[in-house]
């Protein structure tokens, strides 16, 4: 658990490297005049709040820092769908190469490409020591393969943790959770629906009212969620930190026409670009989980992680259910979980 000087220094590091995002984006806004011959407009498209939203202000990162390498690369960000497409609709765009990125919750494309829902299986993925590790991996470079003969590259590795949080103490266990009503995201709902849960499927602004008013009994979400909902109000008991069976893959997707289109230098700019953004965006993670958490104590709910036989149990229903169905899925898929597994196997601590 981070102290209070820990979260402070955590706070003060993302704040001064926020400002200096903004300090250059003055800078190139400034020079558009001086633009190089050549310049190109390379559009970004996503659904969520510019500031207020991890990925809204990662991507400016992203924007800043290609642009101090390779300044003929001018990024145009639209959040909050402002691009005139639906949340769907930018995965088709990208494929057709009408759109150079966009910010995509994973379950978007793995709907239409099913291999890839690996990186949405509950538990496989339990910590950001284990996303670490998976990146320049063969399950990297599979899933990229992947990503690729559907028109697509994923550019940046965007991994959200998350936890349960139930309106009534309670040990969380596949068994305690049956016949409650709980809403959550991508994968995460097929193993809560396999452990006898009920599902809702509202907009997320309207959770904290539902759990008001009995409707729904918990949630099952990343962090940030937690923070953005004030879900510290609502509940009574919430995970946080030990193992996560919340993992929430949400990359910038880059079309591949794009991606083609580049010099091999630019596309150097642009690799660079996103491992700025990746630091930017895990120690972004970090702090709002360390937020998270102090929100609730201080309301009053118990804050503590799953235990060793709670995480079991989840982990082994997870294996018979979801995980059982994508390795069935096809040998590409089955050929993705063996290789997960063999690099999950080789981080420390990790458990699945």
């Amino acid at each position: 658990m981070s102290t209070s000087s820990e979260r402070g220094a955590m706070g003060d590091h993302l704040r001064r490297w926020w400002v200096r995002t903004l300090v250059w984006g003055l800078v190139l806004v400034s020079g558009l005049a001086l633009a190089p011959a050549g310049a190109q407009e390379l559009y970004v498209s996503h659904q969520f709040h510019a500031e207020d939203d991890s990925r809204g202000r990662a991507v400016q990162v992203f924007a800043t820092e290609l642009a101090r390498r390779s300044p003929e690369l001018k990024i145009i960000i639209r959040p909050q769908l402002s691009s005139g497409f639906t949340r769907d609709e930018q995965l088709d765009a990208l494929q057709a190469g009408t759109l150079d990125f966009a910010i995509l919750p994973f379950f978007v494309p793995s709907k239409k490409i099913p291999e890839l829902f690996l990186a949405l299986l509950p538990g496989l993925i339990p910590d950001f020591a284990t996303a670490r590790a998976l990146k320049g991996s063969e399950v990297h470079a599979k899933l990229q393969g992947i990503a690729t003969a559907h028109g697509l590259r994923i550019t940046t590795w965007w991994w959200m943790l998350g936890g349960l949080a139930v309106t009534a103490p309670r040990a969380i266990t596949p068994s305690s959770v049956a016949g409650l009503k709980f809403q959550s995201c991508g994968l995460m709902q097929d193993l809560l629906l396999g452990a006898g849960a009920q599902l809702s499927d509202e907009p997320a602004s309207e959770v904290p009212m539902l759990l008001d008013m009995g409707a729904l009994d918990g949630v099952a979400m990343p962090y940030e969620e937690f923070v953005a909902l004030r879900l510290h109000e609502h509940v009574k008991l919430a995970t946080f930190g030990g193992w996560s069976l919340v993992t929430c893959f949400s990359p910038m997707l880059m079309s591949n026409k794009t991606w083609e289109r580049l010099s091999v230098k630019q596309r150097q700019a642009v690799e660079e670009a996103a491992t700025a953004s990746e630091a930017y965006f895990a120690d972004a993670q970090i702090e709002i989980e360390a937020r998270g958490r102090v929100a609730f104590e201080k309301a009053g709910a118990q804050v503590r992680s799953l235990t060793d036989e709670e995480f079991t149990r989840w982990l082994n229903l997870a294996r018979e259910t979801v995980w059982a169905r994508y390795s069935e899925a096809s040998e590409q898929s089955k050929e993705l979980m063996r290789a997960a597994k063999e690099v999950v196997s080789r981080v420390p601590l990790a458990r699945p």
